[in-house]
This record gives structure tokens, sequence and C-alpha cells, in this order.
């Protein structure tokens, strides 16, 4: 079945066609719905309009309507039928991927709300990521709550390549992470804490007990590998391989510490990690460090956010850092 003629955006004919982006986002933006966000996940999420639709407390009818307005705007299909029931197309994956970012951000910003309703004196959106986290900010939250006490704190944890996006369009105050590659002027890193790279394995490991190791002893080792993300992994990819071209690998790659400490509890297993998570893998892993000297730096760890208009209650948080 065809689609309904999409709105119309431009009545004057003699205008330059605007960029078929900024087309569809102003369609969006003038037309669409949260509630067709809700839908729209709900619908990848149950592969059914009538499961969907009893989700959201709607009527099979109303969740059709719906879901055909949204097509309509954009002048695409964003579901097909199948045998069991309706799936994305590849629009509709990518919306439904950008509604789930939007109803996520809705919440948490709902839940600054309700602590601020009940009482809180600020609320401060931070960002980290999974090395920040250990080794700056939990530390730091911990020193920051004895004095204030009555400030709401939402953290996500993620890669900075999904957090800084979110700090420059406004929804996040600051990102603990490393010093990015490229950042706006009117942005800024400060340098917390440094760090280094460490090979981590069994306390089974052949090698433990070693001193002096050379990357070359690690040939019959099984590397566990962080995501490509992870600044360590370049150090893999330049350092490590470099020296085992035919390093064995596990075939999965992460950022989570139950993962890296379960993997490594095998004896030939051995994962490159910043030395500032070694000391928070989980204490039942029977882990340790060999003594393995590499030559690449890590960089530090840090903060970034704002040059001016800085949260007031962000600087007394660095502020309490800077007195440990």
């Amino acid at each position: 079945m065809a689609l309904s003629t999409p709105p119309t955006d431009s009545d004057n004919l003699d205008d330059p066609a605007p960029p078929q982006g900024q087309v569809l986002y102003a369609r969006l933006a003038r037309h669409a719905r949260l509630r067709q966000l809700q839908l729209l996940v709900a619908l990848q999420q149950c592969g059914s309009v009538l499961q969907a639709a009893a989700s959201l407390h709607m009527s099979q009818s109303a969740a059709t309507q719906a879901l055909a307005e949204m097509e309509r705007i954009l002048g695409v299909r964003l579901f097909e039928r199948h045998a069991r029931g309706i799936r994305p197309t590849l629009a509709g994956q990518t919306l439904v991927d950008t509604a789930r970012g939007v109803l996520a951000a809705l919440e948490e910003a709902a839940e600054s709300l309700a602590a601020i309703r009940r009482g809180a004196a600020a609320a401060l959106p931070l960002g980290a990521t999974p090395a920040a986290t250990q080794a700056i900010l939990s530390p730091l939250l911990a020193e920051f709550y004895k004095t204030e006490p009555r400030v709401h704190i939402d953290v996500q944890e993620d890669s900075s390549q999904r957090l800084l996006p979110l700090l420059l369009n406004g929804g996040l105050n600051a990102v603990f992470c490393r010093e990015p590659v490229l950042l706006p002027a009117s942005y800024v890193f400060k340098p917390l804490q440094p760090d280094e790279p460490v090979i981590m394995a069994s306390t089974r490991h052949p090698l433990a007990k070693r001193r002096g190791i050379a990357l070359s002893a690690l040939k019959d080792s099984r590397w566990v590998l962080p995501t490509a993300t992870i600044a360590v992994r370049e150090i893999f990819e330049r350092e490590v391989l470099a020296a085992l071209p035919d390093a064995l690998q596990f075939p999965v790659s992460t950022v989570s510490l139950p993962v890296f400490a379960s993997l490594l509890n095998q004896p030939d297993a051995v994962a490159l990690v910043p030395q500032s998570i070694a000391p928070v893998l989980p204490s039942g892993a029977q882990l340790c460090q060999l003594d393995v000297q590499l030559s690449s730096p890590l960089p530090p760890l840090g903060v970034v956010h704002r040059r001016e208009q800085i949260p007031a209650m962000l600087i007394r948080m660095l502020k309490s850092w800077r007195n440990k």
C-alpha cells in the first residue's frame, strides 16, 4: 500500500530546496508526539501492533493510526509485516534507536525533577567512562556528599564517544574521561589522575610470578579485548600486535569488569587494561598484574566541561578532588 503524501514544508516553489535531513527534522519537530516515540519502541520490542498497543494502554486502531501518521510525516515505511508479526525496516530501526535515546533522556530529567521536588538543592547530570567512574567519580562522590548531601547527581556511564555529544548538546554538565582528540574552544579538559596500561592475568597464569616479562613471552596466551572505543585498545593494536601479530584472542570485546574478570580466570588468559581499573576488578577473581613493561603511554583521566558558566556544584565537586 502506498504511503499518503507527506506534509509540505514550503509553499514557495522559487525557494531552493533545503537538505532532506532538515526537511525531515522539521516535520518531526512540528508533527511528531512523544506518544508516537513510545509506540515505535513498543512495536520493536513486541513485534505486534496488538501487544504494543496493550503495553501502552492504547486501542489497536489508535496504535495503527499513530504509526500510519508517523510514516506519513516522514514519507517512508517504518515497519513491515512478516509471518509472525511486524519488524522495523532500516528506517524504522534508525528512528527506534533515536526514540529510545530521547525517552531515556526524558526519564533521567524526570528523576532530577523528582529529586528537586523532594528537596534536592540542585541537580547535576554527569557522564563518565568506566575507568573514570572507578578511578575518579566513585571516590569523588563519596567525598562530595560529606558536605553536599542534598545535591541530586545523575551519572551516565558509557564511552566518551557517546557521552561527549550529550555534553555538547547540554544534556550533561561534565564528562569524566580521557582528553578528547577534538574539543570545541568553548570547552576545556582538565587532567585529574595519571594512568598507564597494565597486563592482567589469573594468579594461575604460567607467568604470574615471573619478573621482567617480554611481550613475546605471551605468545601462547589468549587476549581478552576491550571495545574498540577504549584507549587501551589502540595500545593493544599498536604495541602488542607488533610483538605478537598472531596473538590469540577471545571472540568478544567488552568494557564490563565482571566479563573481564570471568574470562581472565582461565589460566592462559590475559588482558590489557588501564591501571586505574585494576584495583576494582571483582575481588574474588584472583587476578594479578604481570610484570610486563609497555612503552606506550596512556592519557590521564580528567574532566571535560564548559570554560565558562560552570555550575557552582561542579566547581565545589572538583575542588574536593584537588583537596584530596
